[in-house]
């Protein structure tokens, strides 16, 4: 993301009654119920490959609004009857183009990356394994093709490199059989502002060759852009000095760009812009899934478009670099009804974080400039306006109890859970817990 405005807006001018009224009226048909199953067995059983086609199954109108909304004008709550459509499959049911349709392939990821004791590795990196790196092994799958699934095993120890998966590599799982992830590290260090010369390349998944700096996609020390990626007991870090960095210092851990990607026990570590969440454009959804995971930064430290699932998360927020921060910052086409969910997950920070210093998200416009522009495309039909759900999940005394969004990251459009001038934001919560929560 670029750099984001310095100070928090106050929070939303109380209304008369605190239950808000969304357009749309109340919530219609239900989504895919279900609570997910433990992680475990051999996860992602549907027929690897790309997107869903949308004569598969076509778009259903049937997704319904979230409203009406209950709590306060600050702190949104969404309605019980609306819950069964914002759980995990239905956040995860439906891909493909916004033009053309979604497809619904009711994908359920929720049995995870699979048992790594039944794995038998394709290519192994480190330790006596044939590979020196992991792009070797990366690039070894790649050159192999075919559809079916390849598995990259890890020896425990720190890799220090950018990775790329390519787009066009077959469905890829990249593991390690040590339980614990920070025993398995792939580590790089650059940042946006870093400078780079015309023609040598950023990550190679997005090498902006033409840039005089490595900008922040380009920043990412793995990015995965194949459909079908799954990940396991492995830890993405940016470990970018930002004390002796130059010019903005967004720096990416991992980014993602790909359709029913699996993340789980996974550690993302960095600062600003820690975890990357990509679509190649406005009108493309994908999805990802992280379980057990472990992600820590202090500004916009999870962003992007895609459509993603937090279960069973600790989202960690640091203070090395500054007091307060902003965990989720979703840039989700208005077009898409579902942007992030945090499920039954944790919120918490380092020891030295003040109480009530850290805001839950804010939007972030993506590409939107000020507010003139956004109001502009608005009038469009196509601008972003991030949705994020935070259900079930135990909040820390960081978490800003009586305002927990603030206004957007590039436009600086002043958070409000109902339609003025541009339509509401669309982050709510239901059933949180903990010092930071609605409930206290």
């Amino acid at each position: 993301m670029a750099d984001s405005p310095a100070t928090s807006p106050s929070p939303a001018e109380e209304l008369p009654t605190p239950q808000l009224t969304n357009e749309g009226g109340a919530a219609g048909a239900t989504g895919a119920a279900g609570a997910p199953a433990s992680a475990g067995g051999q996860g992602g059983a549907a027929d690897p490959g790309a997107l869903p086609e949308p004569d598969e199954v076509s778009e259903p109108d049937g997704v319904p609004e979230p409203g009406p909304l209950q709590g306060s004008p600050s702190r949104p709550q969404l309605n019980g009857a609306a819950a069964p459509a914002y759980d995990v499959l239905s956040y995860l049911a439906r891909a493909g183009n916004l033009v053309t349709g979604l497809a619904r392939d009711d994908w359920n990821p929720t049995a995870g990356a699979g048992d790594v004791s039944t794995f038998a590795a394709d290519f192994t990196v480190g330790g006596a394994g044939s590979f020196a790196s992991v792009q070797a092994a990366v690039t070894a799958a790649v050159a192999a093709g075919g559809s079916a699934r390849r598995f990259i095993e890890l020896t425990p120890g720190t890799y220090r490199e950018v990775v790329c998966v390519p787009a066009g590599a077959p469905p890829l799982t990249l593991y390690s059989r040590d339980p614990d992830p920070s025993r398995t590290v792939i580590v790089f260090h650059n940042y946006s502002g870093e400078p780079k010369a015309v023609g040598t390349p950023a990550n190679p998944c997005n090498p902006s060759l033409n840039s005089t700096s490595y900008g922040t996609s380009g920043s990412a020390t793995f990015a995965a852009f194949a459909a079908e990626f799954h990940a396991k007991n492995l830890s993405f870090v940016n470990d970018t000095d930002e004390q002796a960095a130059t010019g903005a210092v967004q720096a990416v851990a991992l980014m993602t760009q790909g359709d029913r990607q699996i993340y789980e026990n996974v550690r993302v570590l960095g600062n600003q812009d820690s975890l990357s969440l990509r679509t190649p454009s406005v009108d493309v959804v994908l999805r990802a899934y992280f379980s057990d995971c472990f992600i820590e930064g202090d500004t916009d430290f999870i962003f992007g478009r895609a459509t993603v699932v937090f279960e069973g998360c600790t989202l960690r927020s640091v203070t090395s670099r500054a007091a307060g921060g902003v965990v989720l910052a979703p840039s989700t086409d208005s077009r898409n009804p579902y942007g992030f969910l945090v499920i039954r997950s944790r919120f918490t920070a380092d020891a030295t974080a003040r109480a009530a210093s850290t805001h839950l998200g804010r939007a972030w416009d993506e590409s939107q400039v000020d507010v003139a522009t956004y109001t502009a495309n608005v009038a469009t039909g196509i601008y972003p306006n991030g949705q994020a759900l935070v259900r079930e999940s135990t909040l820390g005394a960081h978490i800003q109890a009586e305002g927990p969004w603030r206004a957007a990251a590039t436009t600086n459009r002043a958070y409000s859970s109902v339609a003025g001038a541009v339509p509401a934001n669309r982050f709510y919560e239901l059933g949180n817990s903990g010092p930071g929560s609605a409930a206290q």
